[in-house]
């Protein structure tokens, strides 16, 4: 399945990956979002989140009542404008359940445009496309969640 998310901060392409690879900020997502343990480590290349969080209901039945996330973000290094692109690979441990995308991080909108577009996929034979469809928006959440952390972090930031 097909996923599309797009995030505009108010801050430059060099601020808004500098606080896409924060630990502090990735952290505050992963507060944000509800989940129920998370580890992170991130430097200005790479950024890895190990997060335990509830199933959403939709697929509760099949996966069971938590699910441990792990997400891995590698970026490429910036152009002079600071634009930059960049790799994320979203796994749940123990299932078939996986997203390879890609991102494109440049200036625009508010400051700074930031499109993920990948494949979101569940490997269950006959009902795998009926789960994605069911886990999609819970996703897709987790990318409103990064907006809204991402604003009130830049509105500090610049207050």
């Amino acid at each position: 399945m097909q996923i599309e998310a797009r995030n505009e901060f108010a801050a430059d392409p060099f601020a808004t990956h500098a606080m896409l690879t924060d630990p502090v900020f990735l952290a505050r997502v992963c507060i944000e979002s509800g989940d129920l343990d998370h580890r992170v480590d991130a430097v200005a290349a790479h950024s890895a989140v190990h997060r335990t969080m509830r199933t959403p209901g939709s697929v509760q039945k099949f996966l069971g009542d938590t699910l441990t996330l792990l997400q891995d973000v590698r970026w490429n290094g910036p152009a002079a404008d600071g634009a930059r692109t960049g790799t994320l690979q979203l796994t749940v441990q123990g299932m078939p359940a996986s997203a390879e995308a890609a991102i494109d991080l440049h200036p625009g909108g508010r400051g700074t445009v930031v499109n993920v577009s990948g494949d979101f996929t569940i490997k269950i034979p006959f009902v795998g496309s009926k789960l994605e469809a069911q886990a999609a928006p819970a996703l897709l959440e987790g990318f409103a969640v990064q907006q809204r952390v991402g604003d009130n972090w830049l509105a500090r930031r610049d207050g």
